[in-house]
């Protein structure tokens, strides 16, 4: 088959990485993925996706890379591919699927083309389940495997076409050292009696889902800052972060591309009048000072700095661990003695327990309920914090 411009040949001819030892299949139709996965057998397969949030919105999954013991092939979902056998191999629990950092991955699959996991070991959980502290999958293939990987490409728009030869060498190092890292980590999490708890954070993991809801109405608060921000400063910010997402869709641009999350404070707190005090305000893109958006955003600031204050979003201010002193002691106990295991064993404390499972158990104990029923405990880390609940 006759070799394109990029350096590749479609649909499923290989490319030659840099280091001239494994090729890297370009998979374009269901037909190409379906041959390269008749080969995988009972696994295990390597996958990850590469997305275009820092140039898209809403995002998309871009590219997909698969590595199994026969080489790593990158699927390409823009093509239109039918992912049937794709789907059927990641929802066969027989095979194992190997992931870094899987949450986002499992999030956008299942969003974008229905794909469900199981059988799940995420490197990233496992790692730290050993006491690993840098966890990303750079240092964790530096330490355990010396190799470096080449990271240019984190926030590349995957969604152009043709990818360079670079672009793909560097996707497809994502996934290809992924198996042998999860035999390591997996022989570690055996030695050190862990490898129950690693499973039941895989499986939890499984069941994440996309939610198609209806927008968040108060996602305005995710805005750094806006917790410092009073009654009427948040109506006008609910307003511009409004008007900010509106036009990233239309414009199909991350919203931080449109205007960055502290100018979106800037004008909740200063609550400009006029066109020359917009320009003012640090951060305001130029841009649409000279264009028309600002009559638009003007119009959304002064609307909402009219409202009523019973309309104006509630101030939350940060909550204490809880308003009774005796329940206080006591989280600052288990707290102490969450510590103590997690430093025993050589973990993140936040591991053990975080704080809003020890609120969670401090409650339950004053209500004289199971501490054991706060939903966000593990079973393994119940018998971890036995000994110091009581």
């Amino acid at each position: 088959m006759r070799g394109n411009a990029d350096g590749f040949r479609h649909p499923a001819e290989a490319l030659r990485d840099t280091e001239g030892t494994d090729e890297v299949g370009w998979i374009r139709d269901g037909d190409s993925l379906a041959a390269t996965l008749a080969s995988l057998g009972e696994g295990p397969l390597a996958l990850d996706t590469e997305a275009d949030s820092f140039h898209h919105y809403p995002e998309k999954i871009c590219l997909i890379q698969i590595s199994m013991g026969s080489g790593t092939s990158l699927i390409d979902p823009l093509a239109g591919v039918e992912l049937t056998a794709l789907g059927a191999v990641l929802e066969d629990p027989g095979v194992p699927k190997v992931l870094h950092g899987a949450d986002y991955d499992l999030r956008l699959l299942r969003r974008d083309h229905g794909l469900q996991i199981r059988s799940l070991f995420d490197t990233m959980i496992a790692a730290r389940l050993t006491g690993e502290t840098r966890f990303g999958l750079a240092s964790l293939l530096e330490s355990h495997l010396d190799v470096r990987l080449d990271k240019r490409f984190q926030r590349a728009d995957w969604s152009r076409r043709p990818l360079p030869r670079e672009m793909i060498v560097y996707a497809a190092s994502d996934t290809r050292h992924l198996l042998e890292l999860r035999g390591i980590l997996e022989r570690r999490l055996l030695a050190l009696g862990r490898l129950e708890w690693a499973e039941e954070e895989f499986r939890r993991l499984e069941a994440v889902q996309w939610s198609a809801a209806a927008r968040d109405p108060e996602a305005f608060r995710r805005t750094k800052g806006s917790s410092r921000l009073d009654g009427r400063a948040l109506a006008v910010l609910r307003e511009v972060w409004g008007w900010r997402d509106e036009t990233a869709r239309r414009r199909d641009r991350p919203p931080f591309r449109v205007m960055g999350d502290a100018t979106l404070i800037a004008l909740a707190v200063e609550r400009p009048e006029s066109r020359e005090a917009l320009a003012r305000v640090a951060g305001f893109p130029r841009p649409l000072v000279a264009g028309k958006a600002w009559r638009e955003i003007l119009s959304r600031i002064g609307r909402a700095t009219a409202e009523p204050a019973e309309a104006w979003p509630e101030v939350r201010a940060a909550r204490p661990v809880t308003d009774d002193p005796v329940q206080r002691k006591r989280y600052r106990e288990l707290r102490r003695g969450c510590d103590a295991v997690a430093t025993e064993l050589g973990l993140e404390p936040s591991l053990v327990a975080s704080r809003a499972v020890l609120e969670g158990i401090a409650t339950k104990e004053a209500a004289g309920e199971d501490w054991k029923a706060v939903p966000e405990l593990r079973a393994w880390q119940i018998r971890l914090l036995e000994a110091v609940v009581g």
